[in-house]
């Protein structure tokens, strides 16, 4: 994956592009979420950028112990100087593996309050096949949506938002109908057959892709301005 598409995917989950399916919506139910320590550790991809995904702790209540959440915290370190913060939650649809990835709401993701203000976090929709050796995703994008919208393969509620380039379908149907949506054609046999053998191959071709794939390996050196460690994924 070529370093300016990886930018434009990071951008994208921060709810700051149109490259990626998004919704307004979780992606999920509290009874299709799960955790999997396979996917804790620090991660790097083909472009040398760092991942850590670690175990989301959240307050229990007035002075309670942090509890785990089954969610993950995900950073993703473009550089010393750059990083996103996302939240991820791993759930389960018809025996498929998905990722519902959101910026995390504790974190800063804009350089001033004002602009802050003018921005609506949203979900994003990754399918995922992971072990101790490497993380594979693969982001459902726009692109894919707006064909099938364009056919009027689908009903699903949505609000279009202009964009530079091109316009951007944002979803705002509830969980209930998103994960219709997502059976019947995020799960479809074309859809699905493609991207198992993008995950065979471990890469995809621009001109097939209709969606975003990424392949993380397990890193063993130090963090961006952090103390160097050393974590084994999983």
């Amino acid at each position: 994956m070529k370093h300016s598409k990886l930018i434009i995917l990071i951008l994208a989950m921060t709810a700051m592009s149109s490259c990626l399916v998004s919704s307004l919506h979780p992606f999920f139910k509290a009874k299709d979420k799960f955790f999997d320590t396979t996917m804790v550790g620090y991660w790097i991809d083909g472009d040398s950028c760092i991942w850590t995904i670690l175990p989301n702790m959240v307050a229990a209540g007035f002075m309670e112990p942090e509890k785990h959440d089954s969610s993950y915290v995900i950073t993703y370190y473009e550089d010393e100087e750059k990083y996103a913060a996302l939240t991820g939650t791993l759930f389960r649809l018809n025996d498929v593996d998905y990722v519902d990835f959101i910026p995390d709401p504790n974190e800063d993701h804009c350089t001033s309050d004002m602009t802050t203000y003018h921005h609506v976090p949203v979900h994003t929709l990754a399918r995922v096949q992971y072990n101790k050796d490497s993380i594979l995703l693969y982001w459902y994008a726009d692109e894919w949506l707006n064909e099938l919208l364009e056919q009027n393969r689908i009903r699903i509620q949505n609000e279009t938002i202009p964009g530079y380039d091109s316009d951007r379908h944002v979803l705002t149907a509830p969980t209930d109908e998103l994960q219709k949506f997502i059976r019947k054609y995020a799960n479809d046999p074309k859809t699905s057959e493609e991207i198992e053998r993008i995950f065979t191959r471990g890469y995809t071709d621009d001109q097939e892709e209709m969606g975003v794939f990424l392949k993380l390996k397990p890193y063993y050196g130090p963090l961006p301005n952090k103390k160097a460690t050393q974590v084994s994924p999983g």
